[in-house]
C-alpha cells in the first residue's frame, strides 16, 4: 500500500530502499507486470497499475470458483493445526470488528484465506489464489466499508470453518463461494454508492 497507482517503479531506487541488488528488483517488476499490477508505459518507465472496476470484478469471479475448490479440498486435507489456527483467526477477527480495528482485521482476513488455500494441499491452486488476491488486495477494503459487511463476512468465515471441522467438502465450497460472491457484491454496492461505476 505504500505505492499508489501511477507511481513509478524505479529499479535503482527500489534496490537501494530494499538493500538488495537490482537483479531481484528487475525480476519482481517483471512478475508484477505479468500479474497486471505494473504497466510498462515507455521503454524505461514502469508504473503501478490501477485496475479498472471491471478487472476487479472479473478477478472476484475467478476467485469465487477457485476459492470454492480450495475450501472443498481443505475440508479433506486440513490438519488439526490448520483448524486451530483458522479458529483463532476467526475469533481475533471478531474482536477487531468489536473495537473497529480495520487494519488488523484486514491483516487477519488475509491470513485466514492464505491458510485456507494452503490447507487445500494443492500448491498450484495456492499460488493462483495468492496471485489473484494480490491483484485486488488494495480494493478488498472497499467492500468492507459497506454497512454490515464486516459482521456478515465474519459469519461466513465461521460457516467455512464449521464445514472444514465437519469435513463437509460440499458445504465448505458453498460457503467459500458465497463469501467471495458477497464480497464482490459489497464492493459493487459501495462503488455504486460513491458513483464510481
Amino acid at each position: 500500500g505504500e505505492l499508489q497507482p501511477g507511481d513509478p517503479l524505479i529499479e535503482r531506487d527500489l534496490a537501494e530502499k530494499l538493500a538488495v541488488s537490482r537483479t531481484p528488483v528487475r525480476e519482481a517488476i517483471q512478475r508484477l507486470k505479468t500479474m497486471g499490477l505494473a504497466v510498462q508505459v515507455s521503454r524505461k518507465m514502469v508504473i503501478v497499475a490501477k485496475p479498472t472496476s471491471e478487472e476487479v470484478i472479473n478477478t472476484f469471479d475467478v476467485r469465487e470458483v477457485l476459492e470454492g475448490l480450495a475450501a472443498s479440498r481443505a475440508a479433506t486435507n486440513a490438519t488439526s493445526e490448520d483448524l486451530i489456527y483458522l479458529e483463532n483467526l476467526a475469533e481475533e477477527m471478531e474482536q477487531c470488528i468489536a473495537i473497529n480495528d480495520d487494519d488488523k482485521l484486514e491483516e487477519l482476513h488475509m491470513l485466514f484465506h492464505e491458510r485456507l488455500y494452503r490447507a487445500s494441499g494443492n500448491k498450484k491452486l495456492y499460488q493462483l489464489l495468492m496471485d489473484l488476491r494480490d491483484c485486488i488486495k488494495a480494493y478488498t477494503h472497499i467492500g468492507y466499508a459497506f454497512p454490515g459487511r464486516k459482521s456478515e463476512a465474519s459469519q461466513e468465515h465461521k460457516r467455512i470453518l464449521e464445514a472444514l471441522i465437519s469435513k463437509n467438502s460440499r458445504k465448505a465450497e458453498e460457503w467459500a463461494r458465497k463469501h467471495i460472491k458477497r464480497s464482490k457484491e459489497a464492493y459493487i454496492r459501495e462503488l455504486q454508492k460513491d458513483s464510481q461505476i
